[in-house]
């Protein structure tokens, strides 16, 4: 071996050490499995996060795994290895929800997954287009009970909180809400506009952007508070719905196999990922607020969304075989 072949060697094994052993171990870089395609809010979010991490050192690509509801790429990160090589990025609501609404899962969420760390948290709101009349939430309410059958609300997708969100709003404020449910919130955001569907219930960073340039109104957001960047948007709640405090997260989630020094490793990382000050502003000039949760901190709260969501859900008769 000659001289410059081992300063090389010496060199690479400097940066390992240097970077921590995240993704060191197998020589090859983290995937980050997102199931959500290109360009949304998941993927954004995933990309922003993986920068930081990278800013540590840390090789992380991220990969888009889509279909089947988000449920593809977590089913492919349980098939992988359980190295800490693979992992996935994911809404909560695919821990707290999916357990409630499919027959077939492959997994428990709450047992076959360790939830590493959150990275953002956000609430969801109700925008209305030119498909009804309503300038406020009391308006539309009167308006969907004097027009029986014209009141829908389009969606993400079925299953997602934004779908029960529309179903316990109907069902507190008595009128019937028919859901519309679209491959994702670009194409329902653009019916809405349009005027196709009255209604779209979705994340509130989604409906940001279009609400300034006066193309819909945001007639209430699930919030506790409302937000200084949206003085003149209320929440469900000042208007007299308590339980339409809801919120969100976006995720690390790796297999529950995982050994326990990896874990501790993988948390450490994405904590101080999420805590980055560049990630922080990027999350907050697109609405969503930052979050640094511990792994027990995440696993608290995600065991609570689950059990709030399990009679909400049981009580629309809502089920998804596929």
């Amino acid at each position: 071996m000659n001289r410059r072949t081992t300063l090389n060697i010496l060199a690479v094994a400097g940066l390992a050490a240097a970077s921590g052993s995240v993704g060191a171990q197998s020589g090859r870089p983290v995937t980050l499995l997102v199931g959500y395609p290109p360009g949304g809010a998941v993927d954004v979010v995933a990309r922003e996060f993986a920068e930081a991490m990278r800013t540590q050192g840390i090789a992380i690509i991220v990969e888009n795994r889509t279909g089947a509801a988000g449920r593809l790429a977590t089913e492919q990160m349980m098939s992988a290895p359980p190295d800490g090589n693979t992992l996935v990025f994911m809404p909560g609501g695919n821990a707290t929800i999916f357990p409630h609404v499919y027959r077939n899962l492959k997994h428990d969420p709450l047992k076959d997954l360790v939830a590493l760390g959150a990275v953002c948290e956000f609430s969801f709101g109700l925008g209305v287009g030119p498909g009804t009349p309503a300038r406020t939430l009391r308006e539309f309410v009167d308006w969907a009970k004097a027009n029986p059958g014209k009141a829908s609300y389009g969606t993400p997708g079925g299953g997602t909180a934004m779908h029960f969100m529309g179903v316990m709003f109907a069902r507190a404020a008595g009128f019937e809400f028919t859901h519309v449910p679209y491959r994702g919130g670009a194409v329902a955001t653009v019916d809405v506009i349009g005027g196709t569907v009255p209604a779209l219930a979705t994340t509130l960073p989604n409906l940001v952007q279009p609400y300034r340039q006066g193309k819909l109104r945001i007639l209430a957001f699930t919030g506790e508070r409302r937000l200084d960047e949206l003085p003149d948007v209320p929440t469900f709640k000042e208007l007299g719905y308590p339980d339409l405090v809801l919120t969100e997260s976006f995720g690390v989630f790796g297999s529950a196999r995982l050994p326990e020094g990896k874990v501790t490793e993988l948390e450490g990382a994405i904590r101080k990922a999420a805590s980055d000050p560049r990630v922080t502003a990027a999350l907050r000039r697109q609405e969503f607020s930052p979050l640094s949760l511990s792994r027990a901190e995440y696993a608290a709260r995600l065991k609570r969304d689950h059990d709030r969501w399990g009679p909400v859900i049981k009580a629309s008769g809502y089920t998804a075989d596929d």
